[in-house]
């Protein structure tokens, strides 16, 4: 979890501005996000890439970052396509501002031999069509890409295609309301330890410290990934 924690620091005081700003950084993202706990009967936990990841349902941090755009912020093209706005939404979580400061610190200091087919660079997430089995940063797999939903995994790396100690998915997606007359991008997370024996009424492993990092980290993320879709 170091390079994590790490990451995770150094992103959000960067989109605060430094130490000075984190509160009005914090308080920006608060009204501009909004997350909610998955309910037990969410699509995610039915679905066959849940079951594939976390076969043996272990307990998992499980959240949804939502923010909501009017359509006549969005760039015209996107606007009653929600596969392509959905495409442009996640090249904007990996190729902007809120991905940058990590994806250079894993190039720097977890590129092992094996991953010369990954992708490292944000210049280049920028342009990916986020096919399945695209790799990047020795940390991410998408497992999936249907529609308007894409599903990344993380936590370890790809190098270990099998149950792992850190694991987790990331689902993606896009939501066109013509009646309300936005777009409603949501980011769901679920992180979780898929190779430990099932316990019944187990808590999930992730530390208070990182579950409140994470949750700052995902509005960062979602709130720099929709400026590569408005107009």
């Amino acid at each position: 979890m170091g390079i994590i924690r790490t990451t995770l620091l150094t992103g959000l005081l960067s989109a605060a501005g430094g130490v000075a700003s984190v509160g009005a950084g914090a308080a920006y993202l608060a009204a501009n996000t909004t997350i909610v706990n998955l309910t037990k009967d969410d699509p995610v936990f039915k679905s066959k890439t849940y079951k594939k990841y976390n076969p043996k349902g272990n307990p998992a941090l499980q959240d949804n970052c939502i923010k909501r755009v009017p359509l006549s912020k969005i760039r015209p093209e996107l606007r009653d396509n929600e596969e392509a706005l959905t495409l442009e939404f996640c090249r904007g979580i990996w190729s902007r501002w809120g991905f940058w400061a990590q994806s250079k610190l894993q190039e720097r200091y977890d590129k092992p031999p094996g991953t010369d087919d990954n992708l490292w660079h944000v210049k280049d997430l920028a342009v990916s069509k986020f096919d399945k089995g695209l790799r990047f940063s020795n940390h991410f797999e998408v497992v999936e890409h249907q529609g308007n939903q894409i599903v990344v995994r993380c936590g370890g790396s790809p190098l270990e295609p099998g149950l792992r100690n850190s694991d987790g998915l990331i689902f993606f997606s896009a939501r066109i309301d013509q009646q309300a007359q936005q777009a409603e991008f949501s980011l769901k997370t679920t992180l979780f330890n898929s190779a430990a024996p099932y316990v019944e009424d187990a808590d999930h492993p992730i530390p208070p410290k990182i579950t409140f990092l994470h949750r700052w980290y995902v509005r960062m993320l979602i709130e720099s990934a929709v400026r590569n879709v408005k107009a």
